[in-house]
């Protein structure tokens, strides 16, 4: 069975290299000319890697990517630095990245410290995400961090992530954020290039297309 599918990003790579796995004849359409989505890189003549157009990274719980990268030779080329996450505000940036420094942080009350991170707790602790589902991130969140603290910490986060449109954010979305994430970050050894290039399929590439046929390979 011949199987298509739009779009060359890490999902429709991936899907294609399951398909293929299970023997399908897969064609791959993507409209631009290069593969990866959102993870697609460019590159300078003085730079060792490319550099996304949009960042990426991994968290050291993503046991599904984890495994998938050691099932295409990629186990040995992820590496997890821990780098500072900090938080601009009112002309200055703080480290915001664990419990000492969330309550060093100049722009809360200790009480907003405190509740605040009760809420990032619960929300890294609990796996009970489907009640979430019933909240937006801008109705909830508020509710239990305070006005202040949400208007401050999350609002303006959520607002750069996804414009006019981040009232609208679930909540049970924003419990994954902390619920999954890790200190460490993980990245490819010569970026998401090297995962993309890894995981486009073989075969001759349709130029006016811009379609990649055949079926996946780690080789």
């Amino acid at each position: 069975m011949r199987v298509g599918i739009v779009g060359a990003g890490i999902a429709g790579l991936t899907a294609a290299y399951e398909l293929g796995k299970a023997g399908y004849q897969v064609a791959v359409y993507e409209q631009l000319a290069q593969a990866g989505g959102l993870a697609s890189t460019f590159k300078d003549e003085l730079w060792d890697w490319p550099l996304e157009k949009f960042y990426h990274h991994l968290f050291a719980s993503d046991d599904v990517v984890l495994r998938l990268s050691r099932e295409i030779g990629l186990g040995d080329q992820i590496f997890f630095p821990r780098p500072v996450t900090a938080i601009w505000q009112n002309g200055s940036m703080n480290a915001f990245d664990s419990v000492t420094a969330v309550l060093r942080y100049p722009h809360l009350s200790l009480v907003e410290k405190l509740r605040v991170g009760l809420v990032i707790l619960y929300l890294r602790l609990s796996k009970n995400w489907q009640p979430l589902e019933r909240f937006t991130a801008h109705d909830w969140l508020p509710r239990y961090t305070g006005h202040r603290a949400y208007e401050i910490l999350f609002e303006p986060l959520l607002a750069n992530k996804f414009g006019e449109e981040y009232r609208q954010v679930n909540m049970a979305w924003f419990w994954a954020r902390f619920h999954k994430r890790t200190p460490r970050l993980g990245y490819y050894v010569g970026g998401y290039q090297t995962l993309i290039d890894l995981r486009c399929c073989t075969g001759d590439r349709v130029t006016e297309e811009h379609a990649w046929y055949g079926t996946p390979s780690s080789s």
